[in-house]
């Protein structure tokens, strides 16, 4: 065992499922910043999501996602630029 680890008193699994939660979370950080760019039509509202996906931390991203991106209507998947209409 790594010294280092034992030290902290963490094994092996204990590690991989840290850095596992922690890759996923780059990842979604990551994700809500391109979407970010791609679907915010107003610059200022670009600039000031971004900035509060960049600067606020852990939730920056997940109140980005709550906030704006749930609110977007989706696009039809078969018909990419499509958006449903509503009678």
């Amino acid at each position: 065992m790594n010294p280092l680890l034992a030290l902290i008193g963490l094994g092996l699994a204990e590690l991989a499922i840290i850095l596992m939660v922690a890759g996923l979370g780059l990842v979604f950080w990551i994700w809500m910043i391109v979407d970010c760019i791609t679907h915010e039509t107003d610059a200022g509202n670009k600039i000031a999501w971004l900035l509060v996906i960049l600067l606020v931390g852990l939730i920056g991203a997940p109140l980005y996602f709550f906030v704006r991106k749930l609110s977007r209507p989706a696009a039809s998947p078969r018909y990419p630029g499509h958006r449903p209409i509503h009678t």
